[in-house]
């Protein structure tokens, strides 16, 4: 009777702690979570400027603008530098659409042509930086096999490791990516050569947290194996915008630096006074 009990209470503790564990997320979901914290649905501007480093005391400074929205039934990231003035008016316009491989398109002033990005190398380095399309577009939630690692805390923060192996392998073997456990956002990426060697680390630092949506103000990939690194660190940042159409329009591209939206943009004139704030780094 008494080892009846004892089965009985230890079985009833051991639902207790079951019930009350919440679980783990699936790779797929937070890899979903991570894209909504990197990619906010609402449409948006932002000033930032982007400091590219080869050796210590050496920097280049490039200052740049982004506009994030959609039309019709397609996400859209535009990034555009603005000074100095002879990278002024290089923009890469990233496509997002639904079930379909993303579409880029690359101007270079110099060229005085737009440019078709076929096919599209997510991975590919924009302008020589340690920065990818990818990182100023959109996450790939396909094309790779994603699973769950156990990692250590960032700055004693509980994470979660997810790790991605993509299918094309042809300039990442893996990334391995830790996402805060209490916000699902990402707090650093690490990224492996087809060598399998660390290569490059991304770190995510000054978030900046409004009532809907939270954003790195300051975001750094360090080349492990050269010791270069670029980041960006935001000036500026308005939500519930009015992007205008032709700003996501490939054929408008050599006009993009021009147009009045990237000085309109952070004012309340087009935020109608509704835009959560403007952090400034």
């Amino acid at each position: 009777m008494r080892r009846a009990i004892r089965a009985l209470v230890a079985l009833h503790l051991l639902s207790a702690v079951s019930a009350g564990a919440a679980p783990s997320p699936t790779p797929q979901t937070l890899l979903a979570q991570m894209k909504a914290w990197l990619e906010p649905t609402m449409a948006s501007s932002r000033q930032f400027t982007m400091v590219v480093r080869s050796a210590p005391g050496d920097a280049v400074e490039w200052k740049a603008a982004q506009a994030r929205g959609r039309v019709d039934d397609s996400n859209f990231a535009l990034t555009v530098l603005l000074d100095p003035p002879d990278v002024r008016g290089t923009a890469l316009l990233v496509q997002e659409q639904k079930g379909k491989p993303n579409s880029e398109w690359l101007f270079v002033p110099s060229l005085r042509r737009v440019r078709q990005i076929l096919p599209v190398d997510e991975f590919q380095s924009f302008l020589n930086t340690e920065f990818t399309d990818s990182d100023l577009g959109f996450v790939n939630l396909k094309r790779q096999r994603i699973a769950l690692r156990d990692v250590a805390p960032v700055n004693g923060r509980a994470a979660y490791g997810l790790e991605e192996v993509p299918d094309d392998q042809q300039t990442f073997k893996r990334i391995v990516t830790w996402v805060a456990k209490d916000t699902q956002q990402p707090l650093k990426r690490e990224y492996y050569d087809v060598a399998n060697r660390l290569w490059k680390v991304q770190t995510f630092a000054d978030v900046a947290t409004f009532p809907n949506v939270s954003v790195a103000q300051r975001v750094l990939i360090e080349d492990m194996q050269t010791g270069y690194s670029s980041e960006y660190r935001l000036s500026a940042l308005a939500f519930v915008v009015q992007v205008p159409p032709e700003l996501f329009d490939w054929r408008q591209l050599p006009k993009a630096a021009g147009h009045p939206f990237w000085t309109d943009s952070i004012t309340s004139k087009l935020c109608g006074g509704a835009c959560p704030g403007t952090p400034h780094p």
